[in-house]
């Protein structure tokens, strides 16, 4: 318990500490959204940068956490005031509980005086969220969420269901990256972008993720019918440029499209356990690359040991009747720099000896390659 005529130089800096061990967000939106006006040991004015913040602030647990922390640290509690942009907000629709913290201070300037609630949020400010969240993923070492974002191709946004509920934000991507947005992913995604967004006066409730929708034109109908018939795998619609399937099996942190592929990884990190620190194999599930042509692909699995490069294509069924869009992929692969591509076909195996045999075959080759 501190003292009630402390300062301001030790007050807020204590209070930011125990509202972060708190609550993330809650010290996240105080130590970069406000700072300090006016402390006399009985009041606490505190200015809003922006009304995104400030209504962030009294819409969440955030207002509860800074009172709850507030009673700890000083007694008896001081009351809060809070502007937005040194000015008081317009009426809330939010009031704080028990009236411990109020949105106003005396000797500021009048309601009328604030700025006007922004209209619909353009789409230049929602990507540059998006990349200011990205940027934020990074430096806090988050990088599989940082590059995720990189590949999001636009942004939609729709209000909740009642007036003081924040947008919902969609991020639209590639049909087969929005498996790869797992609970998780977006778990680390969303605080930092309704952070972001709050500093855009923009107040943001939900981030998701759902597919670009594909373009049809008017013969739409033969064109589907045509890739009916011709059997043609959505992962190899297009040769090259293809469009996978949505990743729907997921391990250490990978999406997978089909039980098979992760079948060929679980023996891919068995040979890894077996090896030496010092002569080692690196594994990278269904990463995505441009090829010189320009195309798009995306290997099953790409595989570095003693200086080469491998790559995994785990077939389904009717690979026999692609052979010929097999061998051009293949090609193209090996112009590009993969030393040795080896196309597993699973069908009738199940134990993990016989899984794990293929895999020292496709290993042995690949370091014997010349």
């Amino acid at each position: 318990m501190v003292d009630e005529k402390q300062d301001t130089q030790e007050l807020w800096p204590q209070l930011l500490q125990v509202v972060k061990e708190r609550m993330r967000f809650a010290w996240i939106l105080l130590s970069q959204n406000a700072s300090v006006l006016f402390y006399d040991g009985t009041t606490l004015t505190l200015n809003m940068f922006s009304p995104g913040a400030y209504d962030t602030l009294i819409s969440s647990d955030c207002r509860i956490v800074l009172d709850q922390v507030l009673a700890e640290l000083v007694n008896p509690p001081p009351s809060v005031e809070l502007l937005v942009q040194g000015k008081i907000p317009p009426p809330s629709d939010h009031p704080s509980p028990d009236d411990s913290t109020r949105v106003y201070a005396p000797g500021a300037a009048s309601a009328t005086d604030t700025c006007p609630e922004p209209d619909e949020p353009p789409t230049g400010i929602l990507h540059r969220i998006l990349a200011q969240t990205a940027f934020l993923l990074y430096e806090d070492g988050n990088s599989q969420a940082a590059a995720l974002l990189t590949d999001v191709e636009d942004l939609e946004h729709f209000p909740g269901d009642r007036p003081e509920e924040g947008e919902d934000v969609a991020l639209i991507v590639p049909l087969y990256l929005v498996g790869r947005f797992t609970r998780e992913v977006l778990a680390a995604i969303q605080p930092l972008f309704v952070h972001v967004a709050a500093r855009h006066d923009l107040l943001v409730d939900n981030v998701s993720a759902i597919p670009v929708l594909p373009e049809t034109g008017d013969e739409w109908r033969q064109n589907l019918q045509e890739k009916l018939i011709n059997k043609t795998p959505p992962n190899q619609d297009t040769g090259l440029g293809g469009t996978e399937a949505v990743a729907t099996l997921s391990r250490d942190g990978f999406a997978f499209h089909s039980q098979e592929q992760l079948l060929v990884y679980e023996a891919l990190k068995r040979a890894q356990a077996q090896l030496s620190q010092d002569s080692t194999i690196a594994v990278f599930p269904l990463p995505r690359g441009r090829v010189g042509s320009g195309s798009a692909w995306v290997p099953d699995f790409l595989v570095t040991a003693s200086g080469r490069v491998g790559a995994i294509e785990v077939d389904d069924p009717h690979h026999h009747e692609h052979v010929a869009a097999d061998a051009a992929l293949d090609r193209t692969w090996r112009n590009s720099g993969i030393a040795h591509i080896e196309r597993i076909l699973l069908k009738g195996f199940s134990a993990d000896r016989e899984v794990d045999a293929l895999v020292r075959q496709f290993l042995t080759r690949l370091c014997q390659h010349h």
